[in-house]
């Protein structure tokens, strides 16, 4: 087991929070029960309606900075909290994900005070509400090129130096959903990122949880990353495998009005056009 050192790095962990006043104490708790000596936790909320305020209030003497007020989405919340922090190291946490024990101390044994732009990746827990089941995920080998089609980094398992925030740079607010992956691969293009093969957080699953709820928006996102950052020969990959379940499908609804059989050619496109590209990516190798 790994204690903080008495001259413990700094961390910052930000927590951007909307309407999740079923989750966020436990999110919390996560951070505090670390007992890790140097922390700086802030709160990013915006302008939840539900019993949200209520936790933050009673945990307002262990949070360094909180707010309540309406933003542009968690993007916007995020680099909010990260303008306000002072920590050598960084990461945010979602207001329904947890940090296992000793996380904390763990990840500033492995980051210390460098001043070199650097960034870890462990690997999570996957906690589905109404199953008493978890299932655990690890992290594979740094693959830059890789990253431009598939993230398979777990964010809230990730921390960095705060040189790498600063040389790459804050959030796209334009990304509600990919908001995480867009701004590994721009890190990435920084430092080459290190694995860690331990668990360092729950990612919980429920029935509103944003990545599952994200539908034809968070599919819009993810080809947009795509589309921005893989090489061409990869986007011509997933146009290719596209085209060959697209064909059919147009040929099936050939009866139906010209802008109805348009609208749903678009939704199949996204979420084909999604679950295609790690098959995609495998026929490349």
């Amino acid at each position: 087991m790994n204690y903080p050192k008495l001259n413990a790095p700094l961390i910052s962990i930000v927590i951007p929070s909307f309407n999740q006043g079923s989750y966020i104490e436990q999110t919390i708790t996560s951070i505090l029960g670390q007992y890790y000596s140097n922390l700086e936790l802030i709160v990013i909320d915006g302008g939840s309606t539900d019993c949200t305020l209520d936790i933050i209030n009673k945990y307002a003497h262990s949070i360094t900075y909180y707010v309540s007020e309406a933003d542009q989405g968690q993007a916007n919340a995020i680099n909010k909290g990260f303008r306000i922090a002072k920590g050598d190291i960084l990461a945010w946490l979602n207001s329904d994900d947890m940090y296992l024990p000793c996380t904390l101390s763990k990840v500033a044994n492995l980051i210390e005070t460098s001043t070199k732009p650097k960034l870890i990746y462990g690997g999570c827990l996957h906690f589905s509400e109404g199953k008493e089941n978890t299932s655990g995920y690890l992290p594979p080998n740094f693959d830059l090129d890789k990253l431009t089609y598939l993230d398979y980094i777990v964010q809230p398992s990730t921390f960095w130096s705060r040189s790498l925030w600063e040389t790459a740079g804050e959030i796209n607010e334009s990304y509600n959903y990919a908001l995480d992956w867009e701004w590994f691969i721009r890190a990435s293009k920084i430092c080459e990122f290190t694995p860690i093969r331990d668990y360092f957080s729950i990612y919980r699953i429920h029935d509103n949880h944003k990545t599952g709820t994200g539908g034809l928006p968070r599919s819009q996102e993810i080809v947009k990353v795509v589309e921005t950052y893989a090489s061409e020969e990869c986007v011509l990959a997933y146009q290719n495998i596209f085209k060959q379940i697209y064909t059919p499908k147009i040929n099936e609804n050939r009866s139906l009005p010209v802008r109805l059989l348009l609208k749903i050619l678009k939704r199949y496109f996204y979420y084909k056009y999604a679950r295609c590209w790690v098959d995609a990516a495998i026929s490349m190798l």
